[in-house]
């Protein structure tokens, strides 16, 4: 009986064992390294914008690519208004791999390096598209690439957000006099409130999350941005007064975790990729038509729009522009005049 009820045992440890090894080769099939054909890959996409307007179209449009190319094996999740943090706590959380895309403004990424705050200086280019040419030229292409990827970054497109305009509660701007005593909100970067103040307002840095309440409790006077994202954030019901200043025009990388890109087989990477330029040359085809019909909306609603003496605007801003240059390290020099040399 001793030696049945050993045999018995011996067999039933034998079948553990292989249960148990049956199931850790399942489960490797399950690890988000897009190595093998049955990998699900699930890439989490956190941005600031609501889930509905142009960018959350573009959104959509992105993930439709991404799935599309890579035969289904990404599975695209989006995360609108801030669901999984703002956009440094986001950026920071890509450079971790914890998060696996985002899109924010060229600007943004002067919070890991200082380069990058050459998009922050106004009026550097003629338009949104002409910013677009300017960022996928060869040589511009290469110093950003190289330094995004260094920060911990991928970028895999770009996207044409306009030109931004000054949107406030109080009055009608046409002459940098006008701003005096508005405090008006901008990104995170020094540089852009530096910008502002040299415009006549008081720059306001502020997480865009705190935007809306800012203007609606009158910790801020108004803001600066392009009238779809003034439209789908649905800032037309806390300020009435937009302004063509025109001051800025930021493209918006779409970013992704350089350690979650890294970690992806070469057919992934292609498709992200592939997906990425396909996204950009879809949204930018579609975003002029956006601002002439967010610009109705926001005239439907009540804004009063006027134009701007955009001469004295740029007069105002100079000293502040060189300034800035002649202080500015050798990568950052570097950046502006590769951008100038292509600008004309």
């Amino acid at each position: 009986m001793k030696k049945l009820r050993k045999t018995m045992a011996l067999v039933l440890s034998g079948v553990l064992v292989l249960t148990t090894l049956s199931a850790c080769g399942s489960s490797k099939k399950n690890v988000p390294n897009g190595n093998s054909s049955t990998t699900k890959i699930a890439i989490k996409y956190n941005v600031v914008y609501p889930p509905t307007g142009t960018q959350a179209d573009g959104a959509a449009a992105l993930g439709k690519f991404m799935k599309d190319y890579s035969g289904g094996k990404i599975d695209f999740k989006f995360f609108p208004s801030s669901q999984l943090g703002d956009k440094i706590p986001t950026l920071e959380a890509l450079r971790a791999g914890t998060i696996e895309m985002t899109e924010c403004t060229a600007s943004d990424l002067s919070n890991f390096s200082k380069m990058w705050s050459v998009f922050s200086l106004p009026y550097m280019f003629n338009s949104g598209a002409d910013a677009i040419k300017v960022v996928n030229d060869p040589t511009v292409s290469k110093i950003l690439n190289d330094d995004a990827e260094a920060m911990g970054f991928k970028i895999i497109g770009w996207w044409n957000m306009g030109e931004r305009n000054i949107l406030n509660s109080k009055r009608p701007v046409q002459n940098p006099e006008d701003l005096k005593g508005l405090k008006i909100r901008v990104m995170q970067d020094p540089i852009l409130a530096k910008a502002i103040n040299a415009m006549g307002a008081s720059g306001t840095p502020m997480a865009w999350s705190d935007v809306y309440t800012g203007v609606q409790q009158k910790t801020i006077d108004g803001l600066e941005n392009s009238a779809p994202v003034i439209t789908a954030n649905k800032l037309q019901e806390v300020a009435k007064y937009m302004s063509l200043t025109q001051q800025f025009i930021i493209p918006d990388p779409q970013l992704m975790s350089k350690k979650v890109f890294d970690s992806l087989s070469a057919d992934t990477q292609q498709a992200i990729l592939k997906a990425g330029k396909s996204s950009e040359e879809q949204f930018n085809s579609m975003w002029d038509k956006a601002v002439l019909k967010d610009m109705d909306t926001l005239k439907a609603s009540g804004v009063k729009v006027n134009e701007v003496n955009k001469d004295a605007f740029k007069a105002a801003v100079k000293p502040m522009v060189d300034g800035y240059m002649k202080t500015a390290d050798d990568k950052t020099k570097a950046l502006y005049n590769a951008i100038m040399a292509v600008k004309k």
